[in-house]
This record gives structure tokens, C-alpha cells and sequence, in this order.
């Protein structure tokens, strides 16, 4: 009896377009963000930020960065790490729980930001409910290769 399974293509592929996905929208967000003047000054006056304007812009680019990178730390090694469980290692239900905890965990990163203005919001949460949803219809392909 095998407890590893391999990873199914379509469930492969249903991953790694939906981590894309993830990416491409994170991408777009925060090259919107960060090329709006409109909303620059926005942040300026929500935070009562005075000063220099171009040592701000430069602060402002550096903030929206480093959310960037928060936001697609989760689905980047998710794709490279299943990448390498369907062509290297096979997947347990020990993957599938330490991903689903960390795409809920990413999910709910992107929930509590609240900008429901910005159409790639409802296009990351869409995408990491694929993500969750593929990872739990692969707990019932592990458990039919453990029955064999």
C-alpha cells in the first residue's frame, strides 16, 4: 500500500492557473496603485503625511512593493512546489493540509484588505477559492489510492 499519489494533470494544471492568475492580478493591483497620482495623494492625506513629495512617492512605491511580495509569497511557492510534486514526488494528505492552511491564510490576507473597488480583489479571491477547492477534491484521489 502506497500512501503517496500522483498528482493528476488536470488538477495540476487547475493549480498552476489559478497560482498564475493570483500573480497576474497581485501585478496589476500594485502597478494600479503605484502609477495613480490620484491615489498617492489619497494615502497622503489619509496618513496627515507632510514633506518631501519625491522622498514620499519613493516610501509609498517601497510600502506597495512589500505588499506585492506578501500577497504572492504563498501562491509562488505553492506553483513551484507542485510543480515538483507532479514531476518529482508524489502528493500525501500531509500537502494537502499545509497548502490548504496556507491558501486560507492567503485568502483571508486578501479578504481583510477590503478594496472592493478594484476589480482584481474579486479576481484573487476567485482564484484562491479554485486553489482551495482543487486541493480538497484531492484528498478524495489519495484516499482511492490508498484503497488499492
Amino acid at each position: 500500500m502506497n500512501t503517496n499519489t500522483k498528482l493528476p494533470l488536470k488538477k495540476f494544471y487547475l493549480i498552476l492557473i489559478s497560482c498564475s492568475v493570483i500573480i497576474f492580478a497581485a501585478s496589476l493591483d500594485v502597478m494600479f496603485r503605484v502609477k495613480d497620482i490620484q491615489l498617492f495623494d489619497s494615502w497622503l492625506t489619509q496618513n496627515e503625511i507632510t514633506g518631501n513629495r519625491a522622498d514620499l512617492f519613493s516610501n509609498y512605491v517601497s510600502l506597495n512593493l512589500s505588499v506585492f511580495v506578501s500577497k504572492i509569497i504563498v501562491p509562488v511557492s505553492f506553483a513551484i512546489y507542485t510543480y515538483f510534486a507532479y514531476v518529482k514526488i508524489r502528493i500525501n494528505q500531509l500537502y494537502v493540509f499545509m497548502w490548504m492552511v496556507l491558501n486560507l491564510g492567503g485568502l483571508a490576507y486578501t479578504i481583510i484588505e477590503f478594496n472592493f473597488a478594484s476589480p482584481m480583489y474579486y479576481l484573487m479571491i476567485l482564484s484562491y477559492a479554485v486553489c482551495i477547492m482543487t486541493l480538497v477534491t484531492l484528498v478524495d484521489d489519495i484516499r482511492a489510492n490508498k484503497s488499492k
